[in-house]
């Protein structure tokens, strides 16, 4: 898969993306896709080939996931995710786009619409973190625990990573080894869990009702129907929020919608 792998900087930190070039030569539309928690930007590769026939595509890695850099000195909340992606596109001089996220890149691409409304024009959000509470201070304060890190890596190694895959799909199947490899290769860094430690005391909470209400872009909203982490009746709730939602219920799908349906996504973005 032809593309181009660039670095920028946002608050020091080096953030890693990638670009796409659409293959239709007569198209100027882009599309950002945002990954969701300890994923990447390649949780889309299914996606991608099929979204390039109409699309220039780009994809990021939130600090401290995937290839951008790792660092528990700076605290990285949803807004700066929001401010990080904006400052990408202001980057890149893209002034209007479609946005596609995946669960926590959901709750980032719909701030962006909350924020920017004249800068999007299109959401596709694939089982999108909702309705989520900021850390509460005995969470935060466990997380604060110099120990904790230490702690949070033993747990994600005694589950590994193939357990938590096949917790998070529909048919325990589709976990390939690809996938695996690039769920895997962010956990090699000595940095990654104390930047996690800080990003749970400092993530803050997902958009209130009232800013979900005034959201203005067109939303395709999908939902697996045997996601064990975040159950459909979320989706249901934020198709009565949002103005100009629909909502699409996908039978034999988990969570990980961008690996598991890739094909039945991307019939629906046009």
């Amino acid at each position: 898969m032809s593309y181009s792998n660039h670095t920028f900087h946002y608050k020091k930190i080096a953030i890693d993306y990638r670009i796409y070039p659409s293959h239709n030569t007569d198209s100027s539309r882009t599309i950002l896709l945002l990954h969701g928690f300890l994923a990447s930007g390649s949780c889309f590769h299914r996606m991608i080939p099929d979204l390039r026939q109409r699309y220039q595509v780009i994809t990021l890695d939130f600090p401290p996931f995937g290839n951008s850099e790792k660092s528990s000195d700076i605290a990285f909340s949803y807004e700066d995710y929001t401010d990080l992606a904006a400052s990408l596109l202001d980057h890149l001089q893209i002034k209007y786009l479609d946005i596609g996220g995946h669960s926590m890149g959901g709750q980032i691409a719909m701030r962006l619409a909350y924020c920017y409304p004249e800068r999007i024009n299109k959401l596709f959000l694939f089982a999108p973190s909702s309705y989520m509470l900021p850390t509460d201070t005995f969470s935060s304060m466990i997380a604060s625990a110099s120990i904790f890190p230490a702690i949070m890596q033993f747990v994600f190694e005694a589950t590994s990573v193939v357990g938590f895959l096949r917790h998070l799909v529909a048919d325990p199947e589709k976990v390939t080894l690809r996938m695996v490899i690039a769920y895997s290769i962010p956990f090699m860094d000595k940095e990654l869990f104390p930047s996690l430690a800080h990003f749970i005391r400092s993530r803050g909470g997902d958009l209130p009702n009232d800013s979900l209400q005034q959201i203005k872009a067109k939303t395709i909203i999908f939902w697996g129907k045997e996601d064990p982490l975040l159950p459909p009746s979320i989706g249901y709730r934020l198709l009565a929020e949002l103005p100009h939602a629909t909502l699409h219920i996908l039978p034999d799908a988990g969570h990980l919608l961008p690996e598991e349906t890739p094909e039945t996504i991307v019939s629906y973005i046009e």
